[in-house]
């Protein structure tokens, strides 16, 4: 069974309390002056608290500034909200070397190791795209990011599998984080290489019209809040095993160690681990292969110190399926295993 990134679904059993949003000026709408009249370049100097990581730049668009509004180069939008929004170009369908573009912005305060946070913020595709990508992420930092980098090639602590190409209104992208602590900022963009998101990220809209067109986003309404009690589902990314194999792949020990700094900081809690598959190959096949991974997930944190007594484990095979089994895209999102977080 082809087996890529799969997802961690945590489901927390209480209730729900969420926090104001800790991203300054997430809505973008404090700036120091109407961008009206200024060079392209200048433009986005003029929002406070946000800024671009690498050597690219982002488009500030705001109402006052007729020279782009309504009608911006990329194409015709208006605000989720407010009266402003950003867009960055993050891929171009052509053999030049393509760089990326980003958003930086600011948190009031430093994540707290352990804690649950909820991620959300808009999306349109602007008219000019003719191609959507489904790796555009969200990357935390403890430091503020200053690269001469053309891409930013972290990798993201959340990712959506979904392809946003909406062109009329907005779209809700959401996702959840839990800190490793003291991050201060967050990076939105796609940290991937041009070649790999070719290969593995893209989706055509309009075959007539591609060659060197670019996948440009508008966003607005960029918030994190904070989930003060175990009680909503939260998908976590970049947990990956060997191919066809229960074993854990290093880079997934980061994403797991996140699982661990929840437990700890909530002993009263138990957890109840579901390997799932997608519905290739025998299901006879799959209900083991899921069960292995969700017990190698347990042994991890149990050798982390978390005691056997509070986990356990279930292999699910294909029988729950979150998505429809008859795209990659679906099958990518099935592969995955589910927390759940219980008294």
């Amino acid at each position: 069974m082809c087996k890529l990134t799969l997802l961690i679904f945590i489901v927390l059993h209480t209730c729900s309390s969420f926090g104001q949003n800790m991203v300054l000026n997430g809505d973008f709408e404090e700036y120091i002056k109407c961008p009206k009249g200024l060079k392209i370049l200048e433009k986005p100097k003029m929002l406070k608290y946000v800024t671009n990581p690498n050597s690219g730049s982002f488009d500030f668009i705001h109402v006052c500034d007729d020279d782009d509004y309504p009608r911006f180069r990329w194409g015709k939008e208006t605000p989720q909200s407010g009266h402003a929004y950003t867009g960055i170009a993050v891929y171009q369908n052509s053999i030049l070397n393509f760089g990326s573009e980003y958003l930086q912005l600011q948190l009031k305060d430093s994540l707290k190791k352990g804690v649950i946070y909820q991620y959300e913020m808009y999306l349109s595709l602007a008219d000019k795209s003719h191609i959507a990508i489904n790796n555009l992420g969200v990357y935390f930092s403890d430091t503020l990011v200053n690269l001469k980098a053309e891409k930013c090639l972290f990798q993201p602590d959340i990712i959506s599998y979904d392809f946003y190409e909406n062109k009329v209104g907005w779209e809700k992208y959401t996702g959840d984080y839990v800190a490793k602590g003291g991050e201060k900022y967050i990076i939105i963009g796609n940290f991937y290489t041009r070649e790999y998101t070719k290969n593995n990220s893209t989706k055509i809209l309009d075959k007539r019209n591609i060659k060197d067109n670019y996948v440009y986003y508008f966003i607005d309404n960029v918030s994190l809040k904070l989930n003060k009690y175990l009680s909503e589902s939260i998908i976590l990314n970049n947990i990956n095993f060997i191919s066809g194999s229960s074993d854990l792949l290093n880079k997934s020990f980061k994403e797991l160690d996140k699982v661990v700094s929840v437990l700890i900081a909530n002993p009263l809690y138990k957890v109840e681990i579901y390997g799932h598959t997608d519905n290739i190959g025998e299901e006879t096949e799959n209900v083991e292969l899921s069960k292995q991974r969700a017990k190698s997930v347990t042994n991890y944190l149990i050798q982390k110190g978390i005691e056997s007594e509070r986990i356990t484990f279930f292999g699910m095979g294909s029988e729950k399926p979150v998505n429809d089994n008859n795209t990659e895209n679906g099958r990518l999102k099935n592969r995955r295993v589910e927390f759940f977080f219980k008294k």
